[in-house]
Order: C-alpha cells, then structure tokens, then sequence
C-alpha cells in the first residue's frame, strides 16, 4: 500500500510569529534586493537564497534559539567567522552549524555579513541552471497571473525536485497549478527524459491535489502577510487542471534538434525556448 503525500512547506503559527518578529529585517533586505535573494519557507524551516544557491538554512529551536546552517564556502575567512559572538563549528558534510540566539540574528545578518556570505557565492559559481531559475523566478515578480511560489519541491514520496512551481490564475483568487523544469539547451536530458521526468511531477501533483493545494494555500498566504508576494489577493483557493512547462534557455545550436524531437514526441509538453539572440542593428533605438 503505497503511503499518504505528506507536504507542509509552510510554519506552524508559532513559528511565523517568530520570524515575523525576529526576521522583520532580514524579510525587508529580502524584497528591496528586487529579487537578488529570496526565502523560501519549508516545513518548519526556511533558507535564504541568493542567485539560486541556499545562502542559508533557519531552523527553530527552543527557548528563542535558531541554528543556522551555511556553506563553509560561503562562510569561511569572513568577518561573521571571526566574529566570538558566533563560537566556532567543524563543517560537517561542508556546512557549519550555528546556534544563535534571537538577540543575534540581526548581528549575524547584518549587511556587512551578509555581502560577504553572497560574495563568496559570487566566486564559486555555482550552476548554470540554479542561475536560470533565479532569474526566471525574478523576471517574473509582480504578477498577478502567474505567480512562481516555490522552488526545488519535494515530499515524502515523490522522487526527484521540482524545479519551479508555479500557480497559473484562473479568475480572481482562484489558481491551478504549472510545474516547470529548466533546462540548458545544451543538457542531455532535454530530448526525452526531461519529458518523463516532467509527466511524472505533473502526475504526482495531480494525483495529489488536495495535499499540494492545501500546503501552497497556507503558504501563500504567509508568503503575502510578510510582504514577500505583490499580489492582490490575500488568500488563495487552488484548483483546476496541473500544467506542464519545459523552460530550454541558450546554446540553441545544440538545443535546435533535441527541442524538435522533445516536441514531435510529445505534443502534449509545453516548450518554451529562451534564447541571447540579439536584434539587429539599431535594436537598441
């Protein structure tokens, strides 16, 4: 017997009145960054992202204490690593770990720290597909018709991550969802598994409605009370049918024969290409 969906990527009241309080400046640094880094609320956790990477894990502890987990790369040689309010942790598996009272959050965070934290994500680089969710997530903002709500989903049962999920308006605060995988043009994947792959997200929420709509309501209307969502509506109902999109972005002379088989083999995917063409000369008159 196949187990029960379980997904609760939201906080339990508790836990949004802590970061409602605790938070409060870090969630302003987040929206004046115009998309630049971005939260995202799990269960009963949440990271900080910056340019696509999990700048940062938030975790709730008793007796008003958080631990925060970063990247060694992220956080080694900085001014935050030095500093003795934040005792010392060996990296395991290449991430510190941090207990920090809520006095201190602000001092761990605070614009010095954390331009270096995303300067050293700057160096490193990582990944070109992670960037292009970034900024597909960030071209997007201030839509009221398609609205990206999470990234990098998962539950108890299904295999791999989401890239993006998206909430497509039906009429006025009613939503279906829109699954969407970002491929470079130049990835294997793209002619046939990123098709699988993509059918079977699409089939796993579908089959799964009540659970996914019932955890991206919540999380959207906590999204929306900390001024993270420009959107109208102050809560949502989810309903409808469950799209599919592949996003293909660059490298369209590898990407040209794939794309057209990835069509020709199934009509039914949605493909939407992105491409750095320029326009001719005088495009920018």
């Amino acid at each position: 017997m196949q187990a029960e969906v379980s997904i609760e990527r939201y906080l339990n009241d508790d836990n949004f009145s802590r970061i409602e309080t605790d938070f409060k400046f870090l969630i302003k640094q987040i929206v004046a960054s115009k998309g630049e880094l971005g939260l995202e609320i799990r269960n009963n956790y949440f990271n900080v992202y910056y340019k696509g990477n999990s700048l940062a894990k938030i975790s709730f502890k008793d007796n008003e204490v958080y631990e925060i987990k970063i990247h060694e790369g992220f956080y080694d040689g900085t001014a935050a690593s030095k500093d003795t309010r934040f005792p010392s942790s060996t990296p395991k598996s290449h991430y510190h770990s941090l207990q920090i009272n809520r006095d201190l959050i602000h001092p761990f965070f605070q614009q010095k720290y954390l331009d270096e934290f995303m300067a050293n994500i700057k160096k490193r680089g990582w990944g070109e597909e992670v960037t292009f969710e970034q900024q597909i997530i960030t071209d997007n903002m201030k839509r009221e018709d398609l609205i990206i709500i999470d990234r990098q989903v998962t539950d108890n049962i299904i295999k791999g991550r989401i890239d993006l999920l998206a909430l497509k308006q039906i009429e006025g605060n009613r939503y279906s969802f829109l699954v969407i995988e970002v491929k470079l043009g130049n990835n294997v994947e793209l002619q046939n598994e990123v098709a699988e792959q993509l059918n079977a997200y699409v089939k796993h929420v579908k089959d799964n409605l009540v659970a996914f709509s019932g955890c991206y309501q919540k999380q959207y209307s906590q999204k929306k009370r900390m001024g993270l969502l420009d959107v109208p509506h102050e809560s949502i109902e989810i309903d409808g049918d469950v799209e599919g999109c592949v996003v293909v972005i660059g490298y369209s002379g590898l990407a040209e024969n794939k794309i057209k088989a990835l069509k020709n083999n199934h009509p039914n995917i949605n493909v939407v290409v992105k491409n750095f063409k320029l326009q001719p000369l005088g495009w920018f008159n």
